[in-house]
């Protein structure tokens, strides 16, 4: 992956020239020593110190007999040899020679970071080095560099190369030690060597080590692992050929290169537009992970780990791409401790100062900003509408068939796919990547219910604690409730399905204002099957039905309560999936009269939740058993409002029929008019009765008996606080 110039891709990379001259110049500066004298210097004698200033050795040296100019012949010859060798590492094209320039290294960093390259690869001259050291251990010296480069002559120059600051140290490309090895500060005697990756990549090896592989993949156009098919609409394409065009203007005429800031959806695309910038731009693409890479910085302790990212992207010439920029927005104290928020502000630090091409992506919406200071090229992404993500179907569905067994799926599935799953370009191209893994490690072709399938695996949602996952879903037929309750919940699933055409193709959507969000609310007495009914709501729609744990959500800190809200609600619309608040009530209650501080941040929370679910595309279920304890400001944001009323006699009677499992061979036995009329329960209940008589029979080790019903309905009734009727009537 070294992305070199086409015109040189075909000679031949070698750092033998570059090798030899710096072994001549250890050759050389071992030499000029002999001929003054000190080939067998006694370093505990200040008179017997080798030094290079000539009027200082003169004067310590004066009343000592010592052979002058006694390798002078061969001095010439190493002269020679060195201007020779020169010529020909300056007209080699080496990957060193590339590193300098990715890295814009001057002159003195140049020399440096070369002396420290040959040090580790070639062991004469590191044998030479270590003789130059006198009786130092066996390392490379910042001292001794100075006699093999003529561009660190000067103490100036090389303090320069090894300041922290500099393009070195800043990139990680050397690590300066004292003179016992460790870290701390920089002198003219202190240790220099080559990071071990820098080697590696020298010698022609790409692969990423530990723990950097874990934040960095790399995308290469020209490689086996490239971009998923992701469609790009042509006023994107636009602000890319804009961008792409500046940031070449800007690369030629050596000035300071500002971010671009992509901001976007989440499943817009962002990452295919960073793809297509860095396509444009001759580059390939390293995708850090923003909010792994501050994570690891507080979890080390060690704030590097983004710099190390970003020199990675920058020694394999590629556009560095960070999505989640949001993560740095949050403030010191808001972290998790002071670590936390050090190391956000040293990513922001690193950021600012890296001199490379970065893009950086938001999710985020209303005006663009980044929480740093450094210009930025805007490319925003609109929403995508009805047929943005009929063609981006399209072109996935194609790339699917293409190179693979798998049929051509048919051209009326891309329109029935963008018109039921509200996801962006993006998104559909990481279905159709996770769809072709699938299937090449099982050998079978994909078909359209593996497409769905996978789009049913992504949207599961990254809630943590806040919510749980409802794996059962139910089926209408097993619910016993009137039929206006099933008429609502028919529309319910018909507006879901149709909202596309009802919004988007017939323009309700801007005519009146409206987003994609479907929201209902479902009320009545615990049990009468308010969730179940969530359960099959989200079973017809082929949706994942999320149950928020609002115990989680709720927090007595300030604003804690609207950022877990916010994860929520944005978490569920990159994902498409249904929330199902239970007991909405303690969450969506009535704002109070202001009597205290407590009430006003009370009422502040209420305000968000109004506000989000104004604005919330996705799907969302409340249920309640107090319906009038609910704000009447969400009432008229709720599209269905639904009263789960108890089940009359005959209603009972056939929950009872219905819930009692077949295999326990007593249905016929049952007197169920009996049991409706005895117990006024809802179905809840009823369940409850059910399983009751399955432990009353289980613990006398025989079979359920029709009287076990009649023992857990009344056990049931007890504990509803309800007068029992007597088991002999």
């Amino acid at each position: 992956m070294r992305n070199l110039m086409d015109d040189t891709a075909d000679l031949e990379f070698t750092l033998a020239p570059h090798l030899k001259l710096v072994r001549l110049r250890a050759e050389a500066a071992l030499v000029r020593r002999l001929n003054a004298g000190y080939g067998f210097a006694d370093a505990r004698i200040p008179a017997e110190v080798y030094l290079r200033d000539d009027a200082a050795r003169e004067r310590m040296s004066r009343d000592s007999l010592r052979p002058q100019a006694s390798h002078a012949a061969q001095y010439g010859e190493i002269t020679a040899a060195i201007a020779d060798a020169t010529t020909a590492a300056q007209s080699a094209l080496s990957p060193l020679t590339e590193l300098c320039k990715r890295f814009a290294l001057d002159a003195a960093e140049q020399a440096l970071v070369g002396v420290a390259v040959a040090y580790e690869l070639d062991a004469d001259v590191r044998d030479l080095c270590h003789a130059l050291a006198w009786r130092r251990r066996s390392a490379l010296f910042a001292d001794v560099c100075r006699d093999l480069a003529p561009e660190l002559a000067t103490s100036r120059d090389l303090l320069r190369a090894l300041h922290p600051g500099g393009a070195l140290r800043r990139s990680h490309l050397v690590t300066v030690g004292n003179e016992h090895g460790a870290g701390g500060d920089f002198s003219i005697g202190s240790t220099v060597a080559v990071d071990r990756r820098v080697l590696d990549w020298l010698l022609g090896d790409d692969r990423i080590a530990e723990p950097l592989n874990a934040l960095i993949r790399l995308y290469d156009p020209t490689g086996p692992i490239g971009p998923p098919p992701v469609h790009i609409d042509d006023s994107v394409l636009a602000d890319i050929e804009r961008v792409a065009g500046a940031l070449s203007r800007q690369l030629d005429r050596g000035e300071t290169l500002p971010a671009v800031l992509i901001q976007a959806p989440p499943g817009a695309g962002k990452q295919a537009v960073a793809h297509r910038l860095a396509n444009k731009l001759g580059r390939c693409l390293a995708v850090i992970s923003l909010r792994g890479a501050v994570a690891m910085q507080v979890r080390e302790r060690e704030f590097s780990a983004l710099d190390r990212a970003l020199s990675e992207a920058r020694l394999r010439n590629a556009l560095a791409y960070l999505a989640g920029v949001e993560v740095l927005r949050t403030s010191p104290s808001d972290s998790a401790g002071p670590d936390d928020g050090m190391s956000r502000q040293a990513a922001i630090r690193t950021i600012e100062c890296y001199g490379g091409i970065v893009i950086l992506a938001t999710a985020e919406r209303g005006m663009p900003s980044l929480p740093m200071a450094r210009p930025f090229h805007l490319i925003r992404l609109p929403t995508a509408n009805v047929e943005t993500r009929q063609k981006a179907w399209s072109l996935a569905l194609a790339a699917l068939a293409e190179g693979a067994d798998s049929p051509r799926l048919a051209d009326t599935a891309a329109g029935e796919l963008a018109a039921r799953y509200v996801i962006g370009p993006g998104a559909i191209g990481e279905v159709i990547e996770n769809v072709r893994a699938f299937a090449r490690a099982t050998g079978e072709p994909a078909t359209r219910k593996s497409v769905e399938e996978a789009v049913g695996r992504r949207l599961t949602l990254r809630l943590g604690s806040f919510g749980t996952l409802i794996t059962r879903k139910a089926r209408l037929d097993e619910m016993v409730l009137p039929e206006d309750v099933v008429e609502a919940m028919n529309d319910m699933i018909a507006m879901v399905r149709e909202r596309t055409q009802i919004l988007e193709r017939w323009g309700y959507g801007e005519h009146l204002g409206l987003n994609r969000g479907v929201s209902a609310l479902f009320s009545g007495e615990p049990g009468t099957g308010k969730t179940m009914a969530a359960s099959v709501i989200a079973g017809a729609l082929g949706l994942e039905l999320i149950r928020i744990d609002l115990s989680a959500v709720t927090s007595k800190w300030v604003g804690e309560t609207e950022k877990h809200l916010a994860t929520i609600f944005d978490e569920a619309q990159s994902a498409n999936a249904m929330l199902l608040f239970d007991e909405a009530d303690s969450l969506f209650g009535k704002r109070t009269e202001l009597k205290s501080a407590q009430d006003r941040y009370a009422n502040l929370e209420v305000n968000y939740v109004l506000q989000r679910m104004e604005n919330f595309d996705g799907i969302s279920i409340l249920t309640t058993n107090f319906e009038s304890a609910v704000d009447p400001a969400f009432l008229r944001r709720i599209n269905f409002r639904v009263r789960f009323p108890s089940p009359e006699v005959e209603e009972r009677e056939e929950l009872w029929r219905r819930l009692l499992p077949p295999d326990t061979g007593i249905a016929d036995r049952v007197d169920f008019q009996t049991l409706a009329e005895r117990f006024e329960m809802t179905g809840g209940h009823i369940r409850n009765a059910i399983v009751r008589a399955a432990v009353v029979a289980a613990r006398n080790g025989r079979a359920m008996q029709p009287q076990d019903l009649l023992t857990g309905a009344h056990h049931e009734y007890s504990e509803m606080g309800k007068v029992m009727p007597s088991l002999l009537d």
